[in-house]
């Protein structure tokens, strides 16, 4: 056998070997098992009240990580692997089990995580539940002790691929599901109602906290504020073409204006169709798509970061695909993303038990450089 193959096999086995012992889990249910790491979950916060699960499923530590995404998707590794920031990667939470309920008797393994933004001192990362038993939620992260604060259980199972904060609310993109075939909508909470929350280790998001449904002209599947706007992204499919597209809407506070004008509005267009979220920093704009999560031979999962300060100066139009910088691959299955200073943190959705046979399981929200 070459040392190269052996070399492989000795990863992969220790892996299998090392990987459900860390955090005392079985790794996550794997295809065709029929008990659910859920049944045996027990964790609480410090005061003894029901908390969902903050620690890594498939692999204990970064190396682990490391030595796998080697063997899965070497060439991603090649490139990737100098940026990776260990020491700013956390787990993604609730992926092992997330409290559905505030009394601790719900718990399921079963949430997908999707959409991740700032807000002040918090990453607050969104999931739902793939059964949809569960409500969906919102998981608050105190981003510089990189501890899990609160779970807020949302009063509905909609799909919140996107969720972003202007500074003053919370936005979540609405039904996204096949059978919702109403016109498209947005809603958000505002701040200080969810700061009022998250005392509570599993705290429930009431009706009365979330706005009326704002309509808008596009399928909001991912979120971004910046520059006074909600730039809300629609993802066309697994194509791998240049037919993505985001809409600007201007956010008011004027109590005589309507909090979003869906009337006017800035288009960004020619991003990738598999577009999953994006974030604007300066001029610039990030924007992570993925498709086809189980085919290692097909590039398809990208961070690409383009220029776009002539619509942030007030141009109605931009097509970007002439206005591309770079792209960089990076594990298969990566949904919104966090840019700041130095970073991009990119959230993941492969680790979730509802996908079969992913190229690679990343349970971590996973820190790499800016291109």
């Amino acid at each position: 056998m070459k040392f190269r193959h052996l070399l492989i096999l000795i990863l992969i086995c220790s892996a299998m070997l090392f990987a459900p012992a860390a955090f005392g889990y079985a790794g996550g249910a794997e295809e065709g098992d029929t008990e659910s790491i859920a049944d045996d979950y027990e964790d609480t916060a410090d005061d003894g009240s029901p908390r969902s699960s903050f620690a890594y499923k498939e692999y204990s530590s970064q190396n682990m990580y490391r030595n796998i995404l080697r063997v899965k998707m070497p060439d991603v590794y090649k490139k990737l692997s100098p940026g990776m920031n260990d020491d700013e990667t956390v787990p993604i939470p609730g992926t092992l089990a997330t409290c559905a309920s505030t009394d601790g008797s719900q718990v399921s393994d079963s949430y997908i995580p999707q959409g991740i933004c700032t807000a002040d001192p918090y990453w607050l990362v969104t999931a739902y539940d793939s059964n949809k038993e569960c409500p969906s939620v919102i998981y608050v992260v105190d981003s510089g002790a990189k501890q899990l604060v609160s779970t807020l259980l949302l009063p509905n199972k909609y799909h919140v691929g996107g969720i972003a904060f202007d500074g003053a609310r919370v936005w979540l993109t609405g039904d996204t599901s096949d059978k919702y075939k109403g016109r498209p909508f947005v809603q958000y909470i505002r701040y200080e109602d969810i700061l009022d929350l998250i005392d509570e280790s599993v705290a429930e998001v009431a009706e009365d906290n979330v706005s009326e449904k704002i309509y808008i002209k596009n399928k909001p599947s991912f979120l971004d504020c910046e520059a006074g706007k909600l730039w809300v992204g629609t993802y066309i499919g697994t194509k791998g073409t240049k037919e993505g597209y985001v809409y600007g809407y201007t956010i008011s506070d004027a109590p005589e204006e309507a909090v979003l004008n869906t009337t006017m509005f800035s288009v960004i267009t020619a991003i990738d169709s598999s577009s999953q979220g994006m974030d604007i920093d300066g001029n610039y704009l990030y924007v992570s798509s993925s498709y086809k999560g189980n085919s290692p031979g097909i590039k398809s999962s990208f961070v690409t970061k383009y220029e776009i300060s002539p619509v942030l100066n007030g141009a109605p139009y931009l097509y970007v695909e002439d206005r591309e910088l770079t792209r960089i691959e990076v594990p298969k299955m990566n949904e919104e993303i966090i840019v700041k200073d130095d970073l991009i943190h990119i959230n993941f959705e492969s680790s979730a038990k509802r996908w079969k046979n992913p190229v690679i399981r990343t349970d971590r929200i996973l820190a790499v450089s800016k291109p």
